[in-house]
């Protein structure tokens, strides 16, 4: 089976002038919306130029659509961190990103081209503020207890730890990127998760997804409780002695993970 080749309308780099004058536009916006609209348009009033079309050729019947289009990757790339890393005075990095994948050009691998360089300055604010609230504070000091426990229980080589100590910290971590803006709110959602508020307006969780303890006999679908009850009850699941994942009262093994 063959994979037909796209085609496109316009395949082709930019010239250095192009790039330049479209990386110029970015200092100058004052929104996010602007800084998307104007570096889209300088865009593709260079990529049709010589087409015999321009942009205002395109209406809501006559649609410009980016897939017809394609620049070199590392073109592709080095406009799309300029605009990334303008969009950090607003901490909408990260929304941005997404929606460069709908609005872009395609791209292709084209080692001749060369990388272009951008320039970037700092945009983020100089203060972070995080507002953190005492019982989210408790559950951070308890997960950090609870890897503690992962790790003397199941040992500090161990996937169970290794695991749960990975995503945790990357979440945490992730708390203090400015990406999402400058003003971060955090609070306490359940008994191992939180909930983050950030000033981009992107809310999502930090949840822990803990481990079911399952009967490791083979065809038996039980899964086992604190209590040592089992579930669902019935199905051959009360016939034989169940073998557990991991013993009653040991730490649950687990990961965070986040959702929007």
């Amino acid at each position: 089976m063959t994979t037909a080749k796209p085609t496109y309308l316009v395949k082709r780099p930019l010239t250095a002038d192009e790039i330049s004058t479209i990386l110029a536009c970015i200092p100058h916006a004052s929104t996010t919306a602007e800084l998307l609209d104007g570096t889209t348009r300088g865009l593709y009033t260079a990529l049709l130029t010589g087409t015999g079309q321009q942009l205002e050729d395109f209406n809501t019947e006559q649609q410009l659509r980016p897939g017809d289009y394609a620049i070199p990757t590392v073109q592709w790339d080095a406009i799309a961190t300029a605009l990334s890393n303008r969009a950090q005075e607003w901490g909408t990095s990260l929304q941005l990103s997404l929606d460069l994948v709908n609005v872009m050009p395609a791209t292709y691998d084209d080692p001749d081209v060369p990388a272009p360089v951008v320039t970037t300055v700092d945009r983020r604010p100089g203060l972070h503020d995080l507002h953190i609230t005492r019982d989210a504070v408790d559950l951070i000091t308890a997960a950090e207890t609870h890897l503690r426990d992962l790790a003397n229980f199941y040992g500090h080589q161990s996937p169970a730890y290794l695991t749960a100590l990975a995503s945790w910290h990357h979440h945490l971590a992730g708390l203090f990127s400015m990406r999402l803006g400058a003003d971060t709110r955090i609070i306490r959602d359940g008994s191992r998760s939180l909930f983050v508020t950030t000033a981009s307006g992107y809310i999502y969780g930090i949840l822990f997804r803990g481990e079911p303890r399952r009967c490791t006999i083979d065809g038996c679908r039980a899964t086992i409780r604190d209590d040592g009850s089992v579930c669902p009850p019935g199905s051959g699941a009360d016939e034989h002695d169940h073998q557990p994942s991991y013993p009653l009262g040991a730490p649950q093994p687990g990961e965070w993970t986040a959702h929007s």
